[in-house]
């Protein structure tokens, strides 16, 4: 052996060691990738968000899919198969944003009551507050002398500045009356007001009347959602910087501090937008649809939580997400629920690729099981 070639080999030595560790190292952090996007991929349903590993923000968990007895996938067995009928003054039926209300016995003819407010294809002159009723809550009607929109697109309406949004309808048992609250955006003054008309039958209206009104650059009152129990009006609203917010006021006047509720969801932190609260036996119920990047506002899932005090706050767990290729296949927006017998029904605004909207609706007696109901039938499901 020549002088130097030991040295050579140890050299080259600790060179291939290194460049096999190198490769190691590469090896089992692609293989771990690899892993990762394979587990994920399977477990987008666990994740319960749209940001899984490879963008699969549509991504159904199998076993919320089944196979046609053509061997082809058909749409999710949660999601209505179509969109209610809920024509608007406009001439459309893109509505969006519901609130229903149930009654034990017909209240003024009906047991269900329904505001929504139309949004075809995202244009905001058309938000402004609806109201049909229902005895089946599959066909909706308007009531005998209705005029809609409860209240129509404001004077100095501008697109994207100034607009009505966000309906929400209370029914107060203490004076027998339906109270239909909305949001006014009015960007161009830096300002966000909550309305408000009443009626003691549904159809007859009184004149709107300003609840509460704020600086929309500090504060906002996005999807306010409110009971009246015991004498109390509770507020539950998302302000500006995304906070789920809690009030009470015993004649919306006058109003408690508000408290800022943390969510905790089950997997993945989200950012709140559009809820619903009911009272159901010994607890309250809320449905949430939220984002992950405002970008994807568009494509959120619907959330679920459960409460003994209105305060605190449990599960965090998705209720329903996108379709495959349906009318709702792009997103899930502000949904409204009630639960009736045991069973729950669910109203959910969706959005399609195509950025049209609708409001279909799902049952069952889990939250977490739904079924999709069909619009063409006719008989309440049992």
């Amino acid at each position: 052996m020549k002088d130097g070639e030991s040295g050579d080999f140890y050299n080259k030595y600790v060179k291939a060691k290194r460049n096999c560790r190198i490769f190691a190292a590469l090896f089992l952090a692609v293989s771990a990738i690899f892993i990762y996007g394979t587990v994920t991929f399977f477990t987008c349903d666990e994740l319960k968000e749209s940001h899984c590993w490879l963008n699969l923000r549509r991504q159904h968990s199998l076993k919320q899919e089944k196979l046609s007895n053509h061997g082809g996938i058909i749409e999710n067995q949660h999601n209505a198969v179509g969109k209610l009928d809920l024509e608007s003054a406009y001439g459309d039926n893109q509505p969006y944003h519901p609130k229903v209300l149930n009654f034990a016995e017909p209240w003024h003819g009906y047991k269900y009551w329904m505001t929504y407010s139309p949004f075809p294809n995202g244009d905001e002159k058309y938000e402004n507050p609806h109201i049909r009723a229902s005895n089946d809550l599959m066909n909706w009607e308007i009531p005998e002398g209705l005029t809609n929109p409860i209240e129509d697109t404001p004077e100095g309406y501008e697109k994207g500045k100034v607009y009505n949004s966000d309906p929400h309808i209370v029914y107060n048992n203490d004076t027998d009356t339906m109270e239909l609250f909305w949001r006014y955006v009015d960007d161009i003054n830096d300002s966000v007001v909550i309305y408000r008309k009443t009626s003691k039958d549904g159809v007859n209206w009184g004149e709107k009347t300003e609840i509460l009104k704020a600086t929309r650059s500090k504060t906002d009152y996005v999807s306010p959602a409110i009971i009246y129990e015991d004498g109390i009006y509770k507020w539950w609203y998302v302000a500006r910087n995304r906070s789920l917010q809690y009030m009470e006021s015993k004649d919306n006047e006058e109003f408690t501090k508000p408290k800022t509720i943390k969510l905790q969801y089950a997997a993945v932190q989200l950012t709140n937008w559009h809820l619903d609260v009911i009272k159901t036996d010994d607890q309250y119920e809320m449905i949430m649809s939220s984002y992950y990047n405002w970008s994807d506002r568009n494509s959120m899932n619907l959330y679920y939580f459960n409460s003994r005090d209105g305060i605190t706050w449990y599960d965090g767990s998705v209720v329903l997400r996108p379709s495959i290729s349906s009318w709702d296949n792009r997103g899930i927006y502000r949904s409204s629920f009630i639960k009736e017998n045991g069973v729950y029904y669910v109203f959910y605004s969706g959005v399609s690729s195509d950025m049209e909207r609708g409001i279909g609706m799902s049952y069952g007696e889990n939250i977490h099981d739904l079924i999709g109901s069909d619009p063409t039938e006719t008989e309440k499901q049992e």
